[in-house]
């Protein structure tokens, strides 16, 4: 039975270790929240810790929830372009990867900001350029 107990505690205790947790900062660096993933599931809390939405991965869709669970959202995955749905299914945008950079695109094409990968970081722009935020 204290073998057992052992092998569950320590099982407990490495599954505790293996979530990856992201800080968000706006563009002043201000945290703004969190972004916390274990497994397939990643929770988004505010500055507070308060929960204000998830995202669950399946395979090439993601599906993304408020805080009281209602589906608000998806994500497919297709290749390097990420299309982004509503609740009712109407497209909203678009997200295209090339090396470090991800372009973002509304639902007409136009482009809506960028994200730039370096180091151990990432850096958010808005359509003309201007950093909105990062993410560590």
């Amino acid at each position: 039975m204290t073998r057992i107990l052992t092998t569950i505690i320590l099982l407990l205790t490495a599954t505790a270790f293996c979530a990856e947790r992201e800080t968000i900062r706006d563009a002043t660096g201000k945290v703004v929240g969190t972004a916390t993933t274990e497994g397939n599931r990643t929770i988004y809390r505010d500055a507070t810790g308060k929960t204000t939405g998830t995202a669950t991965t399946e395979g090439t869709r993601t599906i993304y929830r408020d805080a009281t669970g209602k589906t608000v959202g998806t994500a497919t995955e297709s290749g390097n372009r990420m299309t982004y749905r509503d609740a009712t299914g109407k497209t909203v945008g678009t997200a295209t990867e090339s090396g470090n950079k991800t372009t973002y695109r509304d639902a007409t094409g136009k482009t809506a900001g960028t994200a730039t990968s370096s180091g151990n970081g990432t850096t958010y722009r808005d359509a003309t350029g201007k950093t909105v935020g990062t993410k560590k």
